[in-house]
Formats: C-alpha cells, sequence, structure tokens
C-alpha cells in the first residue's frame, strides 16, 4: 500500500514538472512572410531609390492601426513592438555567387585572393523577411498574436501604396487652399496651375500604360487627360476671358500688384531657363560621339570608322527638348500677364455687383469639378499602382501561423519511468535498511531475553544450594 502511494505521487509529481518545465520554455511565436519585388530592392533601395527601411512594418503606427481594427487596447503597442524581430532572407543569386567564391576561396592560390575580395564585396540584400511575434512575451494569446500579425501586414501594405504611389501628394495641397482668399485673377491661376500639373501626371502615366482602364472610375488615362483639358478651355479660360474683359475685381491696385509680381518672377525665370538651355547646347555641340571601327573583308581601310550617338546624348538632347518647352511655355505666360496688366491698368470703372456675384457663383462651381476630377485622378491612380506598377511589390507569401505549447506522451514516458525508478530505489533502501532495523531489534530482544533466564536460572540455583 505504501509502495502505491508513493509510485501514485510521483506520477503526478514527475508529469507535472515536466509539462510546466515544457511549456514555460515552449516556443510561443508566430511567423509570417513577407516579399517585396521591384526594381531596387535587390540593391536595399525602396520604390523612391532611398535606403529602404524593412522595420517600418514594426512602426507604432502600424501596431496601432492592427489593434484599432481589432479592438484591442493600444497599451499592448510598445510590448508588441518590442517582442517582433525582422529577418532577411537572402536571394537566391546572392546565395549562388557566396558559394561558387566561397569553393573558389578554399582553393587559396591567387584566384583565392580574388574570390575573398568578391566575398567581400558581393552584397547580399534579401528581398523576403521572416517577421517573427514573441506572444509570450508580450501577453498575447495565440489567436491574438495570429490577428494582430496578419493586421499589421496589411496596415503595412496600405502604407506602403500611400508612402510610394506617387499620387496621394496630386491636388490635396490644392484642395486645402481656400481660393476665396484670392482676387478673382489670381483664383482661375491657381485653377489653372492645378490642371495642367494634373495633366501632366495624367499624360506620364498614359505614356507607361496608353491601354489601362479603371474598373473602379471607369476611365483611361487618355480620357482624364481629355476630361482635363476640356475643362481648362472650356471653364477656366471662358471664366478668365471673362474676368479680363470686364476687369472683374474685388480691388483693382491688388491684382494690378499680383500681376507685376507674376510677370517679374517669370522674368526670373526665363533667363535661368535660357542659361541652362545654352549650357546643354554648348554641351551637345561639344559631345563627342562614339567612334567604331569596322574590320573584316570588303572593307574600306580609310573609311571603317563611323560615329553613332549614345545614351548620354540622347539624354542630352531629351533635356534640350525639355527645356525649350519650359522656356516657351514662360514666354507665353509673361505675354499673358502683360496683357492683363495693361488692360486693367487702362480701366477706369469698378465691376459691378452682378458681374462679381456671377464670377464668384462659376468659381465655386468650378472649384467642386475640379475637387472631382482630382479625386478620380488619385482613384484611378490608385487602382494602376496597386494592380500594375506594383501589383507584386509588396506580398504576404505566408500569413501569420504557429501553434499552442503542447506536451507529447514521448515526452513524458522517460521522465517518470525514471522518476518511478528512482522512487523505487529509495523505497527499497528504506526497506532494507528499516528490516536490517527490526532484524536488529528482535536479536537485541531475544539476547536480552535470553540473559534474563540465565540469571533467574542462577538465581534459582543459588537459592537450592
Amino acid at each position: 500500500l505504501i509502495w502505491i502511494i508513493v509510485a501514485a505521487i510521483v506520477l503526478m509529481f514527475v508529469m507535472g514538472g515536466v509539462m510546466l518545465i515544457k511549456t514555460t520554455v515552449a516556443d510561443t511565436k508566430v511567423t509570417a512572410l513577407v516579399n517585396f519585388d521591384y526594381e531596387g530592392i535587390e540593391e536595399g533601395l525602396d520604390p523612391y531609390g532611398e535606403p529602404f527601411d524593412v522595420n517600418k512594418i514594426k512602426s507604432p503606427s502600424i501596431i496601432e492601426a492592427a489593434l484599432s481594427d481589432l479592438n484591442e487596447s493600444l497599451s499592448y503597442v510598445e510590448i508588441i513592438r518590442k517582442s517582433i524581430t525582422i529577418e532577411g532572407v537572402a536571394p537566391d543569386e546572392a546565395m549562388d555567387k557566396l558559394s561558387l567564391y566561397q569553393e573558389v576561396y578554399s582553393g587559396g592560390g591567387n584566384a583565392g585572393l580574388v574570390a575573398a575580395d568578391r566575398l567581400i564585396v558581393t552584397e547580399c540584400n534579401p528581398v523576403s523577411y521572416i517577421i517573427t511575434l514573441d506572444y509570450g512575451s508580450a501577453g498575447l494569446t495565440l489567436n491574438q498574436s495570429k490577428q494582430v500579425l496578419d493586421g499589421m501586414l496589411r496596415n503595412y501594405q496600405d502604407y506602403f501604396f500611400t508612402t510610394y504611389g506617387y499620387n496621394q501628394s496630386l491636388g490635396t495641397s490644392v484642395v486645402a487652399i481656400d481660393y476665396t482668399d484670392y482676387d478673382y485673377s489670381a483664383a482661375l491661376d491657381v485653377f489653372s496651375s492645378t490642371l495642367v500639373t494634373l495633366d501632366e501626371y495624367v499624360s506620364t502615366l498614359a505614356l507607361s500604360n496608353p491601354t489601362f482602364r479603371s474598373g473602379r472610375t471607369g476611365y483611361s488615362f487618355e480620357d482624364l487627360s481629355t476630361t482635363i483639358n476640356t475643362l481648362k478651355t472650356a471653364e477656366v479660360d471662358s471664366l478668365s476671358s471673362y474676368v479680363i474683359i470686364n476687369n472683374v475685381s474685388n480691388d483693382k491696385e491688388v491684382l494690378l500688384t499680383y500681376y507685376e509680381y507674376k510677370i517679374e518672377e517669370l522674368k526670373r525665370k526665363q533667363k535661368v531657363y535660357q542659361a541652362e538651355l545654352e549650357s546643354i547646347s554648348k554641351s551637345i555641340e561639344n559631345y563627342e560621339k562614339d567612334t567604331m571601327l569596322i574590320y573584316g573583308e570588303g572593307v574600306d581601310p580609310e573609311n571603317n570608322t563611323f560615329t553613332r550617338a549614345s545614351e548620354k546624348y540622347d539624354e542630352l538632347i531629351e533635356q534640350k527638348v525639355a527645356k525649350q518647352n519650359e522656356l516657351s511655355r514662360c514666354k507665353q505666360d509673361i505675354t499673358y500677364f502683360e496683357t492683363r496688366f495693361t488692360a486693367l491698368k487702362k480701366s477706369s470703372g469698378t465691376s459691378s455687383d452682378e458681374m462679381k456675384a456671377e464670377v464668384e457663383e462659376r468659381l465655386a462651381a468650378l472649384h467642386g469639378r475640379i475637387n472631382n476630377i482630382i479625386d478620380t485622378v488619385n482613384k484611378t491612380s490608385d487602382e494602376y499602382y496597386e494592380t500594375v506598377t506594383f501589383a507584386h511589390a509588396y506580398n504576404i507569401l505566408v500569413p501569420a501561423s504557429g501553434t499552442e505549447p503542447t506536451v507529447a506522451t514521448s515526452d513524458l514516458i522517460f521522465p517518470v519511468i525514471i522518476g518511478e525508478i528512482a522512487a523505487f530505489a529509495g523505497y527499497f533502501v528504506v526497506s532494507v535498511i528499516k528490516a536490517i532495523s527490526a532484524d536488529y531489534s528482535r536479536q537485541k530482544a531475544k539476547k536480552e531475553a535470553r540473559e534474563a533466564r540465565e540469571a533467574a536460572k542462577a538465581a534459582k540455583e543459588a537459592m537450592a544450594e
């Protein structure tokens, strides 16, 4: 009975102890795998050509967004950030190079020295990253940690497209401007500049992908360019002509000062553009084209060379054309503002209240249409970058995964056997000691009884004598 009790107690203590130790030191982590695929990532650069920082994935704003989506307390932000590690996975191409150079290096000699140099300069910028969240140290459950990590990766995707989508800043500054702070002509200049910038942006995207049509807005970039130009010519230019012809203004002197400022600013730009154009033209004139030598049967030895333009030469030509366009637009703007200035200065009367009311009404309607077209351009270009340009720029290859810490039966068998053997050994030693002690006590009792009998017998014999 004692042995059964001891064995049962040992069994419970050993199993409980093993399970406690196993769960305490268990791998309480969830992991995910993301991949980046765009031009420049192999060099460790972001889409803007700046050093890429993958640790933005665990920035506080990303974690806060994920916790907010799950209605979790934001008090977890810092401890989650500290519990996340990000490890880059080297590209296969770089690993192949390193393996090859390692083999050559191990051979020694001059080839080994060259390979050693190559090992030093070989860059191994990762394109895939393993993100690990230790939910044990973060104080989260397995399910919570999976949801948080997946939420972080989704919110980082939004951050990535917002940061590198190139279109988020379009129109935001213009929308923020209160056109009512300007006189009518100045407000129209702001609107016109906005539409010109918007058209240049859309035209660039149209050249990149002329066949793209947004599923969200139904527009192609060519459609947007046509709409923008129509809005500019039919609305802005028309209203601008009305304002100029009728000299509609809230303050004639303020408007004259504005025109003078614009003319001076444009003339300064004209000088800069002219100087840059002359510099580019001189570079083109002094540029030495690449010389090619031709050898072969039937080739005249005296005429076996020819020159051809290189990529740098072509680039200079493109720069010249672009600068000529800028200079031309600048001259046109100067003429335009000088005409305005002269017409306004000659006018003697002030515009009527009815004219001002009509202009203000048309300006408000125009402002709303411009905001609408900016919103449409942003939505269309957003879809373009997400589905075409950056379709595979950021991918969640493996979502957050992990397991609860468990103890297998095989983990318990050996410790239980050891514990039971130790308990049995202890029980056996105690039993032997108790048996020896009991035997010693019996022997001692027998000896004392024998001595007592002998003493009684001796006493009896003495009395008989």
